[in-house]
């Protein structure tokens, strides 16, 4: 009879301290912070089209970002000079037509021509129009995901209040778009794994953050999946080749080859905070190239590692889901800024775990944490419409990993409570 009731307060001590039955959606404070947050976002984003610093300068001119390098392949796809982007010099003096003279304009288009598909509606419209529809069509399709994820109205709050989303939103570029495909494919997966498959063949727009889902898809035998990716490849391949013909798919290895060259064996006095990656990270601290691949190389290796093992365990499907999409934005070694927008998946998936099973101890503190980082971004976002810099510091790095590691942490814990195997109820005497 002792023995019962000391292995019945082992058992409930071990589960006070595993959870605390916190419903994070209902919590007045959280809704109200996003939704003050989101508030805080526009307001800012008014004064800098006030101020002839967004969009559009005074004289109406468009101002120099990457949503100018998408509008104007979209007019040169639709245009049937598709080829043209992947030659710099003429990428560039194309640029110039449009935006007029500018202290820097990219000189690369890095995407491959599938991303044209994508992109070529834009040139229906005229630049400022062109902007505001791809910000709210793609950021209406992120929140789409992560509501159908989480499955609670103010998960609404959780995109809009994360401070990537205002730094997406700012640069109109397409990490929301990333958002979608991501968490599209895992949010299919389960059920309507040739479906998931699409979403994971649309992510080879920027298949850097698609590269540790074989290795989940190979864990778990999904052979549905990675068919319906690779059709979907292929179907994007020949319609691409169809739409602007043959040229655009010599011409663009050509062109990826020279981005690489352009941004990874660059001068260490380079910019490398723009670069939110351990890759980006080490060159910010004048380490060199090598010593920069080697310690990517080895974080893409231990992620690639976790994803295995973790997809082959019995933990739920939506710790699985949180640590792959987590892990994607740890294992690449090419992420700016704009492209943690996507970090809104791996957090619906936490949250709907949380909601599930409840929160962990700390984990309260990780959501503070993870959105106070709008002070740095706010503070920050005026230097430079190009790109921010955050003092040098790769916040979206920082944000990644935490994320990760308190899903890791979440995923680990929850593995040992599956080992507590109650006892026989007549074990248990009657009160």
């Amino acid at each position: 009879m002792t023995e019962a009731f000391a292995y019945r307060r082992r058992e409930i001590g071990s589960r006070s301290n595993l959870s605390q039955r916190v419903n994070i959606f209902q919590d007045w404070w959280l809704q109200s912070f996003g939704y003050a947050l989101a508030a805080l976002y526009l307001t800012y984003f008014v004064i800098l089209y006030r101020a002839g610093s967004w969009i559009v300068d005074g004289a109406g001119r468009p101002i120099y970002t990457d949503f100018a390098c998408a509008w104007t392949a979209a007019l040169q796809a639709t245009s049937g000079h598709a080829a043209s982007l992947y030659d710099p010099a003429k990428f560039v003096q194309i640029q110039a037509a449009v935006v007029g003279p500018s202290d820097y304009i990219y000189p690369n288009w890095p995407y491959p021509p599938t991303f044209l598909l994508i992109l070529a509606p834009l040139a229906a419209l005229e630049y400022s129009h062109a902007l505001i529809v791809w910000n709210l069509l793609t950021l209406l399709g992120c929140v789409a995901v992560v509501y159908l994820i989480v499955r609670r109205r103010a998960a609404i709050a959780l995109v809009l209040a994360a401070p990537f989303s205002a730094w997406n939103l700012l640069a109109a570029h397409n990490g929301f778009l990333t958002a979608v495909f991501l968490g599209g494919s895992l949010l299919l997966l389960e059920r309507r794994p040739v479906l998931a498959g699409v979403f994971l063949g649309l992510l080879t727009y920027k298949p850097q953050f698609g590269i540790l889902f074989p290795v989940a898809l190979l864990a778990v035998g999904e052979w549905r999946a990675i068919a319906g990716c690779a059709i979907t490849v292929v179907l994007l391949a020949v319609a691409a080749l169809a739409a602007f013909g043959p040229d655009v798919w010599i011409a663009f290895p050509r062109e990826l080859v020279a981005q690489a060259g352009l941004n990874f064996p660059a001068d260490p006095d380079s910019n490398w905070a723009y670069l939110q990656t351990a890759y980006g990270l080490v060159r910010s601290l004048r380490g060199g190239a090598n010593l920069a691949w080697l310690v990517q190389g080895l974080i893409t290796l231990c992620t690639a590692v976790i994803v295995w093992v973790v997809w082959r365990s019995r933990i739920s499907y939506d710790l699985k889901a949180a640590i792959l999409s987590a892990a994607a934005l740890l294992a690449t070694p090419y992420a700016f800024a704009y492209d943690t927008a996507a970090i809104v998946i791996p957090a619906a998936f936490l949250a709907k775990d949380q909601l599930n099973r409840g929160l962990l101890r700390g984990e309260k503190a990780m959501w503070i944490v993870l959105f106070a980082a709008p002070l740095a971004v706010l503070v920050t976002l005026g230097d430079n419409i190009g790109g921010p810099t955050f003092g040098g510091t790769p916040v979206s790095l920082f944000a990644a990993f935490l994320i990760f590691v308190v899903i890791l942490h979440r995923a680990l814990r929850y593995s040992e409570k599956q080992e507590i195997t109650p006892r026989k109820p007549e074990l248990v005497p009657a009160a």
